[in-house]
């Protein structure tokens, strides 16, 4: 089972030829690396495992993922 982190791009760089971004969770703030989806954008919403953006997610998707979250912390 692969359990990711929905978030959302603030930040992108490049690092000595590796794409990196800022992701935002809403609670922290973490490095991501970019190597599996080069092609995202600031503000655009992703799932992060393990230090990478494994996806590129739809405004709708993402609100989903985050609702469950908040539902299974009791939020």
């Amino acid at each position: 089972m692969c359990l990711g982190s929905v978030g959302r791009v603030i930040r992108t760089w490049d690092a000595d030829g590796v794409p990196m971004a800022e992701v935002d969770f809403g609670f922290r703030t973490e490095t991501a690396c970019l190597l599996y989806e080069p092609q995202v954008t600031v503000d655009t919403p992703v799932l992060v495992h393990m230090g990478f953006v494994m996806e590129e997610l739809d405004e709708a998707r993402a609100e989903e993922a985050l609702a469950l979250r908040k539902e299974i912390a009791g939020e």
